[in-house]
């Protein structure tokens, strides 16, 4: 065993064999049927939830106006006017991309991984404690 001296504190660099013949001993478990099935299940729902975060961000991004900028706001005679109306055109593509999200992912598809993970845990902390 390798002492290695970094900064203050002392570190301790253990050889693979030393592992090995530590690890060789452990018995591992496959692991069931239904907790493969629903690791598979919950990575399908995180799939999911990933595509329609990504739809919505991009929903908020093709929907939101345009700055506007001087030529445009030399077309309106009120350049307060030509704000206010970016700003609630604005919120009209922020509000429709967080509807979208909240409705799916918030309401429908997190309640659901939610519960895929805690079965998943759940069962493989019952396995260990011997239940």
């Amino acid at each position: 065993m390798a002492r290695l001296n970094v900064g203050s504190g002392t570190k301790q660099v253990i050889e693979s064999e030393e592992v090995m013949a530590e690890v060789q001993n452990i018995k591992v478990q496959p692991v069931p049927f239904v907790q493969k099935a629903g690791l598979k299940l919950a990575t399908a729902v995180g799939i999911v939830i990933a595509i329609v975060t990504l739809s919505a961000v991009y929903l908020l991004i093709s929907h939101h106006p345009a700055v506007p900028t001087l030529e445009m706001l030399k077309d309106y005679p009120d350049n307060k006017q030509a704000i206010e109306q970016y700003k609630e055109l604005s919120a009209i593509a922020v509000k429709s991309a967080q509807d979208l999200f909240q409705t799916i992912v918030t309401q429908a598809l997190l309640p659901v991984f939610t519960a895929i993970l805690g079965y998943i845990f759940a069962k493989s902390g019952s396995a260990n404690s011997g239940a």
